[in-house]
């Protein structure tokens, strides 16, 4: 069994990987947390899809075309060759999760 910690207590990273290939077999998990007014790099992934979970706070999400607003409790699945990206419009620092699958490693 391996159990492993979102983040420390006192710890703020930017960004973490928690499990990764290719000690999983077709998925990966990661935090992330982002500066108001900051963004996240512009993702383009052909050979993996996400789900975002979000934490804390508040962000402008650009999946493809498309803008929205998300925030706390919201998730939202990123297909392959969608371009994205985070934008925290929140005071305080955004906080999610992502699920990577990589569905042609089976």
């Amino acid at each position: 069994m391996d159990i492993r910690k979102i983040k420390l207590p006192g710890e703020m990273p930017d960004e973490r990987m928690i499990f990764d290939l290719p000690e999983t077999e077709t998925v990966s998990l990661g935090y992330v947390s982002v500066a108001t007014g900051e963004k996240t790099h512009l993702g383009l992934h052909e050979d993996e899809e996400e789900i975002h979970i979000i934490l804390d706070r508040r962000a402008l999400l650009r999946l493809g075309d498309e803008e929205a607003e998300v925030a706390r409790g919201d998730s939202v699945y990123v297909p392959r060759n969608t371009l994205h990206q985070m934008t925290c419009i929140s005071e305080e620092k955004l906080e999610y999760l992502y699920i990577a699958n990589y569905p042609d490693l089976k």
